[in-house]
């Protein structure tokens, strides 16, 4: 299923967010000269005017279906979220374009998920891994740039602007220098989260882009001393576990008590993998590239297990990022 980062949609999405901050509602996704708008649901659930238009029903939690007029739209789908893999129906012979459908299942779960957490007061987590196709996300000394694409560093832009902060760990900022900005599109700046709990990523006098402008949070051990390096940062204490590591628990309880309410988890793997394996993920995006390595560091450290049952679950959805796969995975519990 294509999915080229629709930029006619990018804007409407953007507003889909702000609709939503308030709590559940019915959205319309119309098309006009080319260009894509979000609109309220009217309550008389009449149609809009549009030739195209996608409805975006309300993320309530329950079964209760919206119904919706097609009017005279000529190219008309719904779009229902569920828990695993969102629902798209046409209504009329011809739904919207490919592209706006899969633009639609790569970010709606993306936007309802943090709306959901708004609402009910807990983080929702997105995580991101770009790897080759036998699983590497660098090579043996740490070089990473550039697997992946073009796309995907548009598409981890977009992720960026859709949540309220993106998280990454010490090794990443030491080895990649991040900015960890909005830049490859319109939207706002998230609040920049570097999990060091040694502080080992404020240490020595290299300058690092991701301390260059207000909203960085450096999370530490509650036992470290450590300084700022400049008046831009925020350090946050986190209390340590009985192995003196950072449980994604208690990270995830100190960024909501900083009012952030879903992240974007870049990386590295340690980081993401120690996400994963205490079933804080709620939403997996593998980005596979075209390429083998052939050897490098994995995509993800997890425990060893005996058997393949005791594998981790996932229910999928993929789009192409030109050319290359993009998997959206959903945790699942395991029987």
């Amino acid at each position: 299923m294509p999915c080229e980062l629709h930029d006619e949609a990018w804007l409407a999405l953007l507003a889909a967010g702000r609709l939503l901050a308030d709590g559940p509602r019915d959205l319309a996704f119309c098309e006009r000269d080319g260009e894509w708008h979000c609109e309220p649901v009217r309550a008389d659930r009449t149609a809009v005017a549009a030739e195209q238009v996608l409805f975006v029903a309300a993320d309530t939690g329950t079964d209760e279906e919206s119904t919706f007029d097609a009017g005279a739209a000529t190219r008309v789908t719904v779009y229902r979220p569920r828990e695993r893999v969102p629902e798209l129906t046409d209504l009329t012979t011809a739904g919207v374009d490919a592209r706006m459908q899969s633009f639609a299942r790569v970010y709606l779960p993306i936007v309802h998920g943090a709306a959901r957490a708004r609402t009910t007061d807990r983080v929702f987590v997105a995580a991101h891994v770009t790897q080759t196709l036998d699983g590497r996300i660098a090579c043996t000394n740490g070089q990473s740039q550039w697997i992946g694409n073009e796309a995907d560093l548009q598409h981890a832009h977009r992720m960026r602007a859709l949540l309220d902060g993106v998280a990454v760990g010490a090794n990443t900022v030491l080895q990649d220098d991040p900015k960890l900005t909005v830049r490859h599109v319109e939207g706002p700046d998230p609040k920049r989260l570097v999990i060091s709990g040694t502080g080992r990523a404020l240490a020595g006098e290299e300058h690092r882009q991701v301390f260059d402008a207000p909203g960085s949070i450096v999370l530490v051990r509650d036992d470290v001393t450590a300084t700022a390096p400049t008046s831009h940062v925020e350090l946050v204490p986190v209390e340590r576990n009985c192995r003196d590591d950072l449980s994604p628990a208690a990270i995830l309880a100190a960024i909501k008590a900083q009012g952030v309410h879903s992240i974007y988890l870049e990386g590295g793997a340690r980081t993401v993998s120690s996400f994963l394996a205490t079933g804080a993920i709620d939403l997996l995006q593998v980005h596979v590239a075209s390429m083998v390595l052939g050897s490098g560091l994995s995509s993800f450290e997890l425990p060893t297990v005996e058997h393949v049952r005791d594998g981790r679950p996932f229910v999928m959805d993929h789009a192409s990022l030109q050319g290359h796969l993009l998997l959206t995975c959903w945790p699942q519990p395991r029987d």
